[in-house]
This record gives structure tokens, C-alpha cells and sequence, in this order.
């Protein structure tokens, strides 16, 4: 289901004060008329420590005006009692908005996006954190853009058990909804700034457990450009608990609603693609599965990738490190780590 409905509406047990922070002591305060607003929104659940690191990312910008959204999706302690002593003076606005029930990411997404008025909206979970300049950066690019673009998107700085590498979102010249249908291309939600208007009218789709950035992305390639910014202005540690990726569960479920969606558009473009395209899928969940140690679906989910797409090497490396279980995963992740 892809409509909205009115923002209270959609927030049973609506409190104000409770579901609703207020807005902040900055708001409509001298704002600059030149430069438009921009809507962060911040979905958090159950993550104290890292919502007050990614907010405090967001106080440190180098843009002005710039109003916060967050949306708790009903974390055991409420994320206005965990931001209650952070100044957000220095913002144009700022609410703290609660739902009554936990509803996912994609729900929480879509009342960040109802619940702000800006000119252009930018995405942070809540265990990633933005350099000082990312906004900036993002808003000088849309306005050098032509009307056509929808989306500005950058690398980041990826912090790993092993060391921090940056991680910077690959060239695309050609069809990027083409491109997306086989690979994320862009990255999460913390890199894209999105335009308002856009974002209100291609909402994210609430039944879609996971695999639900790429298919947004999909989705807004098919209306707007995006354009790329080949600069690491986001910091996302892989070494963060509960993060979606970890459920392998869910990826499967994503794996089966993903190819429902987009089956008929990669279909168009022809058998051979329309093959790719299913391959990297199962590729995609069956790498999933392999780092969970679903050994068993790694195979047979690899496999079919091989078998659907035997040109890319990926695969295959892989599917062997998943023939003999743990033992040959493990091997694999050696090799792979000691060759940098």
C-alpha cells in the first residue's frame, strides 16, 4: 500500500508532548529567504547512543536552514526523553514524532516525509552520521541541476572491524533504472537528498521488509535523474547492532517481493537481462544468506545466480565459499582479507 494518510491519523495513541516534541526554539527564526529548507528525517528504534551521535551530526552542518524530523518507532525509551538535553536551537524546526506501535522503517520514512515542509529532504538512520558538510554539498549540487533531477546521492566512509575504507557510489552513464534492477548503485537512505515534492508524491512502500531502498530507488529512477557525488559524506559503521542486512529472514521475504514488483520491467528489457536481473536477486540474498550461515540456502540461492548469469565472476566465488559450509566461508573471508 503506497498512499498516506493524515499524519495523525497513522499515529494511534497520539499525545501531544509526548508523540510530538515541539518545534524547536530556532524555528522561523530569521530564515535565510536565498537558500530553500531542508527536511532531515531520522528514524530510530531502539538505538539511544546512536540516534544522539547521528542528531549531533546533524547540529554540526555547515548549511543553513535546516529543520529535524525524527521518528521513533516506538523505541522502549522514547526518543524525545533520549534527546531531551540536546540543543537544537541552532535548527529552523524540530519535532520528535512517536509511533504508537512499532510499524518498520518504510512507515517511519513516510511520516518523516509528511511530518516536514522542505524544499528538499535528506534521510540519516540513526547509527550513521553525516561529515559536517553533507548537506551543503547535496543542495549546491540540486541547484546547479537542471529540473529534471530528483536526487543527489554520495559515497561514504565505511567503518568496519578491519579499518575504515571510503566506499563511493560507482559511475552509471547509461540507464540508471536498468542498472538499479540488478545492483544498489546508490547506497542507503543516509546518502540521498531527495526533492520535497518528489518524496511526497513516490512514498515508500510500507509492505516491503527489506530490499526496501533499492526498490524505492527503482521506483523514483523512473520519474527524476539522480546525480552522483563521488565524495564519502557519510559515516557508516558495519559494526552497529540490528541492522536490517543482519535478517536474513526478511531478505528472502524481499528476494520474492522484489522479483514480483520488477519482474515485467526487467522483462522489457529483453530475456537475456530479464535473466541477469533475477540472477544478481539471488545473488543478493544468497551472499545474505552466506553471511548469516543459511549455508544450505547459500548454495541453492547462489547456484541459480550461476546458473541464470554465468558471466560474473562474483557468483561463482561465492557459491564456492559456500560448498563446504562454515569451513570454506571462513577460508574465503581469510583469503579475501589478507589480499586486501
Amino acid at each position: 500500500m503506497l498512499g498516506l494518510t493524515p499524519l495523525r491519523d497513522r499515529l494511534p495513541g497520539f499525545v501531544p508532548g509526548a508523540t510530538d516534541a515541539g518545534e524547536g526554539p530556532g524555528a522561523g527564526a530569521d530564515r535565510d529567504a536565498d537558500r530553500p529548507l531542508v527536511t532531515v528525517v531520522i528514524t530510530t528504534y531502539n538505538r539511544p547512543s546512536y540516534l544522539r551521535d547521528s542528531v549531533e551530526s546533524v547540529l554540526e552542518q555547515t548549511y543553513e536552514p535546516i529543520e529535524l524530523v525524527v521518528v521513533d518507532d516506538c523505541s522502549d525509551t522514547p526518543a524525545s526523553e533520549t534527546l531531551a538535553d540536546v540543543d537544537t536551537g541552532s535548527l529552523a524546526g524540530y519535532r520528535c514524532v512517536r509511533h504508537g506501535t512499532n510499524r518498520g522503517v518504510n512507515a517511519a520514512r513516510n511520516t518523516g516525509i509528511e511530518a516536514g515542509s522542505g524544499a528538499y529532504v535528506a534521510f540519516l538512520d540513526d547509527d550513521d552520521r553525516w561529515v559536517p558538510e553533507k548537506v551543503e554539498r547535496h543542495v549546491e549540487t540540486f541547484e546547479a541541476a537542471g529540473e529534471d533531477v530528483g536526487v543527489v546521492y554520495s559515497g561514504t566512509k565505511a567503518i568496519r572491524e578491519d579499518g575504515a575504507r571510503e566506499e563511493l557510489p560507482p559511475r552509471i552513464d547509461g540507464d540508471l533504472t536498468k542498472a538499479l534492477l540488478c545492483r544498489n548503485v546508490v547506497g542507503s537512505m543516509s546518502v540521498v537528498m531527495v526533492r520535497g515534492d518528489l518524496a511526497r508524491e513516490i512514498p515508500f512502500d510500507e509492505e516491503f521488509e527489506a530490499w526496501a531502498d533499492l526498490e524505492w530507488f527503482v521506483r523514483v529512477s523512473q520519474r527524476a535523474a539522480f546525480v552522483r557525488l563521488p565524495e564519502p559524506l557519510v559515516v557508516y559503521e558495519y559494526t552497529s547492532h540490528g541492522r536490517l542486512s543482519d535478517d536474513f529472514e526478511k531478505k528472502r521475504r524481499g528476494y520474492d517481493s522484489f522479483l514480483d514488483r520488477f519482474d515485467d520491467v526487467a522483462a522489457a528489457y529483453g530475456r537475456p537481462f530479464h535473466r541477469k536481473m533475477r540472477a544478481w536477486a539471488a545473488f543478493r540474498v544468497g551472499s545474505s544468506a552466506l553471511y548469516t550461515g543459511n549455508y544450505g540456502d547459500a548454495r541453492r540461492l547462489l547456484f541459480t545466480a550461476v546458473a541464470r548469469y554465468p558471466f560474473e565472476p562474483r557468483f561463482f566465488t561465492y557459491l564456492l565459499a559456500s560448498l563446504g559450509g562454515r569451513s570454506t566461508h571462513l577460508l574465503a573471508r581469510g583469503i579475501s582479507r589478507s589480499l586486501g
